[in-house]
Protein backbone atom coordinates (compact mmCIF):
# COMPACT_ATOMS: atom_id res chain seq x y z
CA UNK A 1 0.00 0.00 0.00
CA UNK A 2 2.82 2.39 0.96
CA UNK A 3 4.71 1.60 -2.26
CA UNK A 4 1.64 2.21 -4.44
CA UNK A 5 0.90 5.51 -2.72
CA UNK A 6 4.52 6.64 -3.07
CA UNK A 7 4.53 5.68 -6.77
CA UNK A 8 1.34 7.70 -7.36
CA UNK A 9 2.61 10.73 -5.43
CA UNK A 10 5.96 10.89 -7.23
CA UNK A 11 4.36 10.43 -10.66
CA UNK A 12 1.75 13.11 -9.92
CA UNK A 13 4.43 15.57 -8.80
CA UNK A 14 6.36 15.03 -12.02
CA UNK A 15 3.20 15.44 -14.09
CA UNK A 16 2.54 18.84 -12.47
CA UNK A 17 6.06 20.01 -13.32
CA UNK A 18 5.73 18.71 -16.88
CA UNK A 19 2.72 20.96 -17.40
CA UNK A 20 4.34 24.09 -15.98
CA UNK A 21 4.95 26.90 -18.53
CA UNK A 22 8.52 27.99 -19.28
CA UNK A 23 10.88 29.22 -21.98
CA UNK A 24 14.46 28.19 -22.67
CA UNK A 25 17.20 28.17 -25.27
CA UNK A 26 17.62 24.57 -26.44
CA UNK A 27 20.69 22.91 -24.95
CA UNK A 28 22.31 26.21 -24.02
CA UNK A 29 22.46 28.24 -20.81
CA UNK A 30 24.07 31.61 -21.44
CA UNK A 31 27.52 31.00 -22.91
CA UNK A 32 27.45 27.36 -21.83
CA UNK A 33 26.82 24.45 -24.20
CA UNK A 34 26.44 21.16 -22.34
CA UNK A 35 27.83 18.19 -24.31
CA UNK A 36 25.96 14.90 -24.36
CA UNK A 37 27.40 12.65 -21.67
CA UNK A 38 27.93 8.92 -22.23
CA UNK A 39 26.85 7.11 -19.05
CA UNK A 40 24.12 9.45 -17.80
CA UNK A 41 21.52 11.58 -19.53
CA UNK A 42 22.12 15.31 -20.00
CA UNK A 43 19.56 18.00 -18.99
CA UNK A 44 18.61 19.17 -22.50
CA UNK A 45 15.59 18.32 -24.64
CA UNK A 46 16.86 17.87 -28.17
CA UNK A 47 16.73 16.51 -31.72
CA UNK A 48 19.68 14.16 -31.87
CA UNK A 49 20.80 10.55 -32.05
CA UNK A 50 23.53 8.37 -30.56
CA UNK A 51 24.66 5.57 -32.86
CA UNK A 52 26.58 3.57 -32.14
CA UNK A 53 27.37 3.54 -28.43
CA UNK A 54 29.72 0.63 -27.76
CA UNK A 55 30.36 -0.59 -24.24
CA UNK A 56 32.69 -3.42 -23.19
CA UNK A 57 33.25 -4.79 -19.71
CA UNK A 58 34.17 -8.07 -18.03
CA UNK A 59 32.12 -9.32 -15.10
CA UNK A 60 33.44 -11.74 -12.50
CA UNK A 61 31.99 -15.12 -11.58
CA UNK A 62 29.28 -15.14 -8.91
CA UNK A 63 26.45 -17.29 -7.58
CA UNK A 64 24.36 -15.99 -10.50
CA UNK A 65 26.67 -17.44 -13.15
CA UNK A 66 30.17 -17.77 -14.62
CA UNK A 67 32.52 -14.95 -15.57
CA UNK A 68 31.47 -13.08 -18.72
CA UNK A 69 32.82 -10.65 -21.28
CA UNK A 70 29.95 -8.39 -22.30
CA UNK A 71 29.71 -6.08 -25.30
CA UNK A 72 26.67 -3.81 -25.73
CA UNK A 73 25.90 -1.92 -28.94
CA UNK A 74 23.11 0.59 -28.37
CA UNK A 75 21.27 3.34 -30.21
CA UNK A 76 19.12 6.24 -29.02
CA UNK A 77 16.94 8.72 -30.89
CA UNK A 78 15.74 11.94 -29.23
CA UNK A 79 12.93 14.03 -30.71
CA UNK A 80 11.39 17.31 -29.58
CA UNK A 81 7.60 17.28 -29.61
CA UNK A 82 7.47 20.97 -28.69
CA UNK A 83 10.27 23.38 -27.85
CA UNK A 84 9.96 22.28 -24.23
CA UNK A 85 8.93 18.63 -24.40
CA UNK A 86 10.77 15.70 -25.96
CA UNK A 87 10.80 11.94 -26.18
CA UNK A 88 13.70 9.50 -26.45
CA UNK A 89 13.71 5.89 -27.64
CA UNK A 90 16.64 3.57 -27.08
CA UNK A 91 17.53 -0.10 -27.24
CA UNK A 92 20.59 -2.22 -27.80
CA UNK A 93 22.09 -5.58 -28.66
CA UNK A 94 24.10 -7.53 -26.08
CA UNK A 95 26.77 -10.17 -26.67
CA UNK A 96 27.90 -12.17 -23.63
CA UNK A 97 30.87 -14.53 -23.88
CA UNK A 98 30.76 -16.78 -20.84
CA UNK A 99 33.90 -18.56 -19.72
CA UNK A 100 33.27 -22.29 -20.15
CA UNK A 101 29.67 -21.76 -21.27
CA UNK A 102 27.85 -21.05 -24.57
CA UNK A 103 27.77 -17.40 -25.61
CA UNK A 104 24.52 -15.45 -25.31
CA UNK A 105 23.19 -12.91 -27.79
CA UNK A 106 20.04 -10.81 -27.96
CA UNK A 107 18.28 -7.47 -27.85
CA UNK A 108 17.80 -5.50 -24.66
CA UNK A 109 14.37 -4.29 -23.61
CA UNK A 110 13.06 -1.15 -25.32
CA UNK A 111 13.21 2.03 -23.24
CA UNK A 112 11.37 5.32 -23.75
CA UNK A 113 11.78 8.64 -21.92
CA UNK A 114 9.46 11.63 -21.80
CA UNK A 115 11.42 14.72 -20.73
CA UNK A 116 10.48 18.35 -20.08
CA UNK A 117 13.02 21.16 -19.70
CA UNK A 118 11.42 23.61 -17.30
CA UNK A 119 14.27 25.94 -16.35
CA UNK A 120 16.96 27.85 -18.22
CA UNK A 121 18.91 30.57 -16.43
CA UNK A 122 21.44 32.20 -18.72
CA UNK A 123 23.35 34.37 -16.18
CA UNK A 124 23.97 31.36 -13.93
CA UNK A 125 24.35 28.81 -16.77
CA UNK A 126 21.68 26.59 -15.26
CA UNK A 127 19.42 24.02 -16.93
CA UNK A 128 16.88 21.74 -15.25
CA UNK A 129 14.53 19.09 -16.60
CA UNK A 130 12.27 16.32 -15.36
CA UNK A 131 11.39 13.09 -17.09
CA UNK A 132 9.90 9.63 -16.79
CA UNK A 133 11.74 6.62 -18.25
CA UNK A 134 9.88 3.40 -18.97
CA UNK A 135 11.62 0.07 -19.58
CA UNK A 136 9.17 -2.12 -21.46
CA UNK A 137 9.62 -5.55 -19.93
CA UNK A 138 9.55 -8.56 -22.22
CA UNK A 139 10.44 -6.62 -25.40
CA UNK A 140 13.99 -8.00 -25.53
CA UNK A 141 15.60 -11.44 -25.44
CA UNK A 142 14.09 -12.82 -22.24
CA UNK A 143 14.52 -16.52 -23.08
CA UNK A 144 18.29 -16.46 -22.47
CA UNK A 145 18.31 -13.81 -19.73
CA UNK A 146 19.66 -10.89 -21.78
CA UNK A 147 16.46 -8.93 -21.01
CA UNK A 148 14.05 -9.07 -18.09
CA UNK A 149 10.41 -10.07 -18.41
CA UNK A 150 9.47 -7.33 -15.94
CA UNK A 151 10.05 -3.66 -16.70
CA UNK A 152 10.38 -0.52 -14.59
CA UNK A 153 9.33 3.13 -14.37
CA UNK A 154 11.81 5.81 -13.32
CA UNK A 155 10.83 9.45 -12.61
CA UNK A 156 14.04 11.50 -12.85
CA UNK A 157 15.35 15.03 -12.24
CA UNK A 158 18.16 16.31 -14.51
CA UNK A 159 20.35 19.39 -14.03
CA UNK A 160 23.31 21.17 -15.56
CA UNK A 161 25.27 24.03 -13.94
CA UNK A 162 28.14 25.95 -15.48
CA UNK A 163 30.50 28.06 -13.38
CA UNK A 164 30.78 31.05 -15.70
CA UNK A 165 29.18 33.20 -12.98
CA UNK A 166 32.26 32.93 -10.75
CA UNK A 167 34.14 36.18 -10.06
CA UNK A 168 36.80 37.23 -12.57
CA UNK A 169 39.52 36.39 -10.05
CA UNK A 170 38.58 32.74 -10.64
CA UNK A 171 38.59 32.93 -14.45
CA UNK A 172 40.33 29.57 -14.87
CA UNK A 173 37.53 27.80 -13.00
CA UNK A 174 34.76 29.25 -15.19
CA UNK A 175 35.03 26.49 -17.83
CA UNK A 176 33.98 23.97 -15.16
CA UNK A 177 30.46 22.53 -15.28
CA UNK A 178 28.50 20.00 -13.26
CA UNK A 179 25.62 17.89 -14.55
CA UNK A 180 23.62 15.22 -12.78
CA UNK A 181 20.54 13.05 -12.52
CA UNK A 182 18.52 11.63 -9.65
CA UNK A 183 15.77 9.06 -10.19
CA UNK A 184 13.68 6.52 -8.31
CA UNK A 185 13.11 3.29 -10.24
CA UNK A 186 9.87 1.45 -9.49
CA UNK A 187 9.88 -2.22 -10.49
CA UNK A 188 6.76 -3.25 -12.42
CA UNK A 189 6.84 -6.68 -10.69
CA UNK A 190 8.41 -6.20 -7.23
CA UNK A 191 8.12 -9.88 -6.25
CA UNK A 192 8.10 -13.21 -8.11
CA UNK A 193 8.18 -16.85 -7.10
CA UNK A 194 10.48 -19.70 -8.10
CA UNK A 195 9.91 -23.41 -7.46
CA UNK A 196 12.87 -24.90 -5.59
CA UNK A 197 13.45 -28.66 -5.37
CA UNK A 198 15.28 -29.98 -2.30
CA UNK A 199 18.08 -32.25 -3.68
CA UNK A 200 17.88 -34.63 -0.71
CA UNK A 201 14.15 -35.07 -0.13
CA UNK A 202 12.86 -34.08 -3.55
CA UNK A 203 10.28 -31.83 -1.87
CA UNK A 204 9.18 -28.74 -3.79
CA UNK A 205 8.82 -25.30 -2.23
CA UNK A 206 8.18 -21.77 -3.42
CA UNK A 207 10.95 -19.19 -3.09
CA UNK A 208 9.91 -15.53 -3.11
CA UNK A 209 12.25 -13.27 -5.08
CA UNK A 210 12.28 -9.55 -4.34
CA UNK A 211 13.20 -7.08 -7.09
CA UNK A 212 14.01 -3.90 -5.18
CA UNK A 213 13.06 -0.38 -6.13
CA UNK A 214 16.31 1.43 -6.88
CA UNK A 215 17.76 4.92 -6.48
CA UNK A 216 19.44 5.76 -9.80
CA UNK A 217 21.78 8.73 -9.60
CA UNK A 218 24.88 10.17 -11.14
CA UNK A 219 26.92 13.27 -11.93
CA UNK A 220 29.59 14.54 -14.28
CA UNK A 221 32.37 17.08 -13.75
CA UNK A 222 33.48 18.75 -16.98
CA UNK A 223 36.16 21.25 -18.01
CA UNK A 224 35.25 22.78 -21.37
CA UNK A 225 38.26 23.78 -23.48
CA UNK A 226 35.87 25.36 -26.07
CA UNK A 227 34.44 27.56 -23.29
CA UNK A 228 37.96 28.48 -22.13
CA UNK A 229 39.07 29.40 -25.65
CA UNK A 230 35.95 31.43 -26.48
CA UNK A 231 35.24 33.19 -23.19
CA UNK A 232 38.35 33.25 -20.98
CA UNK A 233 41.55 33.23 -23.03
CA UNK A 234 42.44 32.00 -26.50
CA UNK A 235 45.49 29.85 -25.88
CA UNK A 236 46.15 29.35 -29.58
CA UNK A 237 45.57 25.61 -29.31
CA UNK A 238 45.30 23.45 -32.42
CA UNK A 239 41.72 23.13 -33.65
CA UNK A 240 41.43 19.53 -32.44
CA UNK A 241 42.53 20.30 -28.87
CA UNK A 242 40.32 23.40 -28.77
CA UNK A 243 37.24 21.19 -29.17
CA UNK A 244 37.99 18.78 -26.32
CA UNK A 245 36.07 18.57 -23.03
CA UNK A 246 37.76 16.38 -20.40
CA UNK A 247 35.26 14.98 -17.90
CA UNK A 248 34.58 12.38 -15.26
CA UNK A 249 31.16 10.74 -14.89
CA UNK A 250 29.88 8.94 -11.80
CA UNK A 251 26.83 6.63 -11.91
CA UNK A 252 25.31 4.59 -9.07
CA UNK A 253 22.32 2.37 -8.34
CA UNK A 254 21.30 1.75 -4.73
CA UNK A 255 18.49 -0.56 -3.55
CA UNK A 256 15.71 1.41 -1.86
CA UNK A 257 13.53 -1.50 -0.75
CA UNK A 258 14.07 -5.14 0.28
CA UNK A 259 16.78 -6.40 -2.05
CA UNK A 260 17.63 -10.07 -1.37
CA UNK A 261 21.29 -9.09 -1.04
CA UNK A 262 21.48 -6.71 -4.01
CA UNK A 263 24.34 -4.26 -3.39
CA UNK A 264 25.05 -0.71 -4.47
CA UNK A 265 26.72 -0.67 -7.87
CA UNK A 266 28.73 2.21 -9.25
CA UNK A 267 31.01 3.25 -12.09
CA UNK A 268 33.58 6.03 -12.42
CA UNK A 269 34.09 7.02 -16.07
CA UNK A 270 36.93 9.44 -16.90
CA UNK A 271 37.28 10.43 -20.54
CA UNK A 272 37.14 13.00 -23.32
CA UNK A 273 34.47 14.42 -25.62
CA UNK A 274 35.37 15.97 -28.97
CA UNK A 275 32.64 18.34 -30.20
CA UNK A 276 31.95 19.67 -33.68
CA UNK A 277 28.88 21.65 -34.68
CA UNK A 278 27.01 18.67 -36.14
CA UNK A 279 28.42 15.76 -34.14
CA UNK A 280 30.53 14.72 -31.21
CA UNK A 281 32.70 11.72 -30.36
CA UNK A 282 33.30 10.54 -26.81
CA UNK A 283 35.31 7.81 -25.14
CA UNK A 284 35.57 6.94 -21.45
CA UNK A 285 37.01 4.23 -19.23
CA UNK A 286 34.53 2.32 -17.05
CA UNK A 287 36.06 1.79 -13.60
CA UNK A 288 34.05 -0.14 -10.97
CA UNK A 289 33.39 2.08 -7.94
CA UNK A 290 31.95 -0.53 -5.55
CA UNK A 291 32.50 -4.20 -4.73
CA UNK A 292 28.89 -4.84 -5.70
CA UNK A 293 29.68 -3.88 -9.29
CA UNK A 294 31.49 -7.24 -9.73
CA UNK A 295 33.26 -6.00 -12.87
CA UNK A 296 36.69 -5.18 -14.27
CA UNK A 297 37.65 -1.92 -15.95
CA UNK A 298 36.08 -1.54 -19.39
CA UNK A 299 35.31 1.26 -21.83
CA UNK A 300 32.47 3.08 -23.57
CA UNK A 301 32.65 4.97 -26.88
CA UNK A 302 29.94 6.95 -28.65
CA UNK A 303 29.24 8.75 -31.92
CA UNK A 304 26.52 11.37 -31.48
CA UNK A 305 24.71 13.48 -34.11
CA UNK A 306 22.93 16.83 -33.65
CA UNK A 307 19.92 16.90 -35.98
CA UNK A 308 19.07 20.55 -35.24
CA UNK A 309 22.30 21.45 -37.07
CA UNK A 310 22.29 18.60 -39.61
CA UNK A 311 18.62 18.95 -40.65
CA UNK A 312 17.34 22.27 -39.25
CA UNK A 313 14.25 22.34 -41.48
CA UNK A 314 13.12 18.73 -41.03
CA UNK A 315 14.34 16.26 -38.40
CA UNK A 316 16.00 19.02 -36.42
CA UNK A 317 12.94 21.04 -35.44
CA UNK A 318 10.06 20.35 -33.03
CA UNK A 319 6.94 18.62 -34.33
CA UNK A 320 4.83 21.50 -32.99
CA UNK A 321 6.07 25.08 -32.63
Amino acid sequence: MYRSAMHAAVTAAFAIILLAPSAFAHGIAGKRIFPTTLTLDDPAVSDEASFPTIQYQRHGASDAGPATRETDITAEYDKRITEHLGVAVNTGYTMQDQIGQPSLYGFQNLETTLKYQFLQNAPHELLMSVGITKEWGGTGATANGIAEKAGSTTPTVYFGKGFGDLPDSLDWLKPLALTGTFGYQFQDVPTSTTTVIDPDSGAASLQVNHSPDVLVWGASIQYSIPYLQANIKDLGLPNFLGRITPLVEFTYTTPATRSNGTLTQGTIAPGLIYSERRFQVGIEALIPATKGSNAATGFIAQLHFFFDDLFPNSLGKPLFN
